[in-house]
């Protein structure tokens, strides 16, 4: 279950500031807990004012993207929503972060505190109370349009990191909203199309992400998505929104829809509490109609209504004026953002140590569109900044005066060639184009940027290519240049920490979150019933076999490896000991091995553990992530990491025992610094 509310400070300062009631209106007592003010506040309301808690309204005193509406007669607050996985996103300006990407990128929870902190300090500014986010569906398919915006193929790094990032939202005081629940794994057809997938893969890949993030964050919402889950809709859907997310994972809060993704006024009944944006479906006649024919009874009205007050009680609502706005502290998020972006950068590959960039490097030609632009994901991500720099502003400035600093903008590949051949050192920058409503058509760059990259490697041997992209891309050019630096969106300050990046004022640090192909058609779904689906249908033959369990398991070479991720310095791996050789199917495995900077530059490795499950009773991937630790290292230091792996890394969902099982057997755990290079093994056994 949940643990105690990240809030618990400031309840209790509210609760300090107002403890006593207000004439006539006991709930308003500060004193008392959550549900005992809503056992009070419900017996006062009538039908209407509970109805108008379950729907969005206009009217909002502060521009929104959603609202509930307040009930002034009894006191009750309305509740301002704003979009907002990579920065607010209410129609006006803020931070414009890095893709979310980013932060799954760097391996590291802090980093994804870091920006949940942010996106709430700056919704608080701008008067929400809800902020939209974080995303949290699985990159089962390399070409989904908003996977910039999700963080993982794997489930255990998806969920960790959101349970981070929805600790740090909710440290300001703003109500995150982790979506979209679930199985919303593609944008083609996403209105219509059913998830069809079993129970095991429902549960170990689709569910884990959000069952992790609502254990370890206690979000205050979940929104559930536009598509069917085996055939039912998302919102309509009684086993994912009753019996995964509230009787399973634990979930105390209340799930609000995507706009607009409501079918029934009875969706009340299957878990939904809140229609937004606007009440189509649930409304005082329809909800009046429902009750009388019996389809939506007054116990599951009152229920759903008891589920938002409570958040509302618990976030302290009640107590102050949550349309209050600011200044948002621009420095602030703007060094936010830049530090997501020198974290989250991956270093792909780095023949003969071209980067980082010397002063040698006095010619430098700069090709490439997307040097002078900030690139980010299209639809409700979409941020509109209150500043932003260019890659090409900042390799300017870093080169310094001395420097012969050109650009092209590489519409003509055979120019850019030209302009590039004498330059001691050519930066190409290359993007891809996502966003919400569409899908990628393939894995290659858009337009001519292939043909591009490979006209300026054949000019000049010193090739550098800088990707801004939201996930994977093919490379034939991957052969002829020298190094290849993953920058995602890197948001507002992208320019500046790409700069400091390729001059090793920074060291690259990240790994990769998903796995890049080598070609089109070498990913997990690869037959059209897979993705994009048939007949409104998309079959996730797979299995649990998705991202690199697939890769591992048919033995498909890939271009680049799940937790790939290269460094100025190199790191070595030592020491690999378990604190037990065995335990029961209910003990954590607690390991313990040596990291060593084998270089002279300081730098951070991102360590990773992996478990493999004995082959019986379920078919299971060789390996699994199981956790991982960032450590940050001085040239020639080692240090020891302790992790702890929690026995639910060493389950499998038992369809027929309907739970998670831990089988006894022997298990395998190696560490690495990727899914394909784990020099450290060794064995753990499960005992009845």
């Amino acid at each position: 279950m949940p643990g105690p509310g990240p809030l618990s400070g400031l309840e209790t300062t509210a609760s300090a500031a107002t403890a006593g009631a207000e004439h006539g209106r006991p709930w308003t007592d500060g004193s008392l807990g959550p549900e005992d003010r809503v056992d009070l506040l419900l017996k006062a309301m009538t039908l209407d004012e509970k109805v108008r808690m379950l729907h969005g309204a206009l009217g909002s005193p502060v521009p929104t993207t959603g609202y509930i509406a307040p009930i002034r007669r009894l006191g009750v607050p309305g509740v301002t929503m704003t979009d907002g996985p990579a920065g607010v996103r209410n129609g006006q300006k803020a931070t414009e972060l890095p893709a979310p990407i980013a932060q799954s990128a760097s391996f590291d929870t802090e980093v994804a505190r870091q920006y949940g902190r942010t996106l709430g300090r700056e919704a608080r500014a701008r008067g929400q109370m809800q902020l939209f986010g974080p995303g949290t569906n699985i990159q089962r398919v390399p070409v989904n349009g908003r996977n910039f915006e999700y963080y993982s193929e794997d489930p255990y790094l998806s969920g960790t990191i959101a349970g981070a990032g929805t600790t740090g939202i909710q440290s300001q005081g703003v109500i995150a909203t982790v979506k979209h629940f679930m199985a919303n794994n593609q944008e083609t057809d996403r209105m219509t199309v059913s998830a069809d997938i079993d129970e095991r893969t429902l549960h170990e890949i689709y569910g884990t992400p959000f069952d992790l993030a609502i254990r370890q964050g206690r979000p205050g919402s979940v929104m559930c998505s536009y598509n069917r889950v085996n055939t039912v809709y998302a919102c309509s859907n009684e086993h994912t929104l009753r019996t995964m997310l509230r009787s399973r994972f634990g979930f105390d809060g209340y799930v609000v829809s995507d706009y607009p993704s409501t079918h029934r006024t009875s969706d009340l009944v299957a878990g939904l509490n809140v229609e937004l944006p606007l009440p189509v479906h649930v409304n005082s006649l329809t909800v009046r109609a429902a009750r009388l024919a019996g389809a939506v009874p007054q116990d599951a009205i009152d229920q759903r209504v008891r589920e938002v007050l409570t958040v509302m009680f618990r976030f302290g609502l009640f107590e102050r004026d949550g349309t209050k706005t600011s200044p948002i502290d621009e420095a602030a998020g703007n060094a936010a953002a830049q530090r997501v972006a020198e974290q989250g950068a991956v270093l792909l590959k780095n023949d003969d140590a071209a980067l980082p960039l010397t002063d040698s490097a006095r010619r430098i030609a700069v090709i490439g569109s997307a040097a002078a632009d900030s690139a980010q994901g299209g639809g409700s991500s979409q941020v509109d900044p209150l500043s932003e720099d260019t890659a090409l502003d900042a390799v300017r400035k870093r080169a310094g005066r001395s420097a012969h600093v050109t650009y092209h903008d590489g519409a003509d590949p055979r120019a850019a060639a030209g302009a590039a051949a004498s330059a001691d050192v050519a930066l190409v920058f290359a993007h891809d184009e996502e966003g919400e409503g569409g899908d990628r058509s393939g894995l290659s760059l858009p337009g001519r940027q292939d043909e591009l990259i490979s006209k300026v490697a054949a000019a000049n041997p010193e090739t550098v290519v800088v990707l801004q992209t939201g996930g994977p891309v093919l490379m034939p050019w991957l052969p002829r240049v020298r190094s290849v630096l993953e920058t995602w969106y890197p948001g507002a300050r992208g320019g500046a920490a790409t700069a400091r990046l390729l001059w090793g004022d920074v060291n690259p640090s990240g790994k990769l979150p998903q796995t890049f192909p080598a070609r089109e058609n070498e990913v997990p779904a690869n037959t059209r019933a897979q993705y994009p689906g048939v007949n409104g249908t998309a079959r996730y033959t797979e299995g649990v076999h998705v991202g690199y369990r697939w890769y591992d398991k048919t033995g498909t070479e890939p271009l680049f490896p799940f937790g790939h991720g290269l460094s100025y310095s190199g790191f070595s791996y030592s020491d690999l000991r378990l604190e037990k050789s065995s335990g029961g199917p209910g003990d954590p495995v607690s390991l313990s091995f040596t990291v060593t900077n084998t270089g002279t530059r300081a730098g951070s490795e991102a360590a990773q553990v992996y478990v493999s499950k004995p082959d019986t009773e379920a078919d299971s991937p060789p390996r699994e992530l199981a956790g991982y630790r960032k450590v940050s290292l001085a040239g020639g230091e080692s240090r020891e990491l302790r992790i702890e792996v929690d026995p639910r890394q060493l389950s499998y969902w038992d369809t027929g025992a309907d739970r998670f099982r831990v089988r006894p057997g022997e298990y395998g755990v190696a560490v690495g610094p990727s899914s394909r290079e784990v020099p450290l093994s060794t064995s753990y056994e499960v005992t009845e």
